[in-house]
């Protein structure tokens, strides 16, 4: 296995994991809070974990610039929407290391 396919591995299971963790904070609504309010914040945090597994796919399928920045950028808006800080900061390192990925390949052929 070649060092950029290695790092694409492990920048999809960084960015499942950070997925899976973004996706487990989210709640039920409690008692006193409002149901649009509660809809909309559910709503931005499951689609931008629904976008981190969708870019950790495409590092490893190889569009690893591609799917790098996707991560990259997801994991920052996650991290100014999100309280799942851990879990946005796995998606923009898996982001990270779809960019190394990248560089790679451009410097090995």
């Amino acid at each position: 296995m070649s060092e950029r396919r290695l790092l694409a591995l492990l920048a999809l299971l960084l960015g499942l994991l950070g997925a899976l963790l973004v996706m487990i904070g989210l709640r039920l609504p409690r008692e006193n809070s409002d149901v649009l309010v509660w809809l909309l914040q559910t709503g931005v945090r499951a689609i931008l974990g629904l976008a981190a597994i969708v870019g950790s796919l495409l590092v490893y399928g190889r569009s690893y610039r591609v799917g790098g920045i996707v991560n990259v950028v997801i994991g920052i808006a996650l991290l100014l929407v999100g309280p799942s800080t851990p879990g946005s900061l796995l998606v923009v390192l898996s982001g990270i290391l779809g960019l190394v990925a990248a560089s790679g390949q451009s410097t090995a052929r």
